[in-house]
């Protein structure tokens, strides 16, 4: 069993690399501009990090597609956009960076299915800090997370393809890499079990 992370190579993801206790998430670290050259279906996940580059997203995204045809697993963290992965409705929204800091601040999210096993390994205080948009999960997809208007900021997708997409507008290796935002920690902890034990 194995997890493959994608990055850029920009100095917060080679800051959250440096990151020991975060060295079981992943096995093997690919360079975007290098996936021409790795067979992606070896893995049975695939780990987007956030604020990849768009254009070699879409230059590879037959790549990327071809994981999940193959019944493996894609992780996509932050923002979706120009449509790199063409079953993900992604929508822009005004991002709250102070509500902690205000007098009874709060960041209305709406868990859902609390059953599902991530919630094993996460709480939603675990994954509340901002989002900087949401999305309309297909049909068939479960949200994990709403927004109060029925968006989701967190989704698994079992149902538009042979394997599993989950998709998340929550960016924990960016806050990592530089040092801020102190759930993102547990939430990518988290996660990281979860991804873990389905491996298993």
């Amino acid at each position: 069993m194995s997890i493959a992370l994608i990055v850029n190579g920009t100095p917060y993801q080679n800051r959250f690399l440096e990151e020991e206790e975060f060295h079981y998430v992943y096995d093997d670290v690919l360079h975007i501009r290098d996936l021409h050259s790795h067979d992606l279906t070896q893995y049975d996940t695939v780990l987007l990090s956030c604020r990849l580059d768009i254009t070699l997203l879409k230059r590879y995204q037959s790549k990327l597609l071809n994981v999940l045809h193959a019944g493996k697993r894609i992780v996509i963290f932050g923002e979706v956009l120009d449509h790199f992965m063409p079953t993900v409705d992604w929508e822009d929204s005004e991002v709250n960076f102070s509500w902690w800091v205000r007098p009874n601040g709060d960041l209305p999210l709406n868990q859902q299915h609390a059953n599902h096993p991530l919630y094993h390994f996460l709480t939603v205080p675990d994954m509340k800090w901002h989002y900087h948009g949401t999305f309309m999960p297909p049909e068939g997809a479960m949200s994990l997370l709403d927004t109060p208007d029925g968006r989701s900021i967190f989704y698994v997708d079992d149902s538009s393809f042979n394997g599993q997409l989950v998709v998340t507008s929550l960016d924990p290796m960016f806050h990592i890499g530089l040092g801020f935002i102190n759930q993102s920690k547990p939430f990518l902890h988290g996660l990281a079990k979860w991804l873990r034990e389905e491996e298993k």
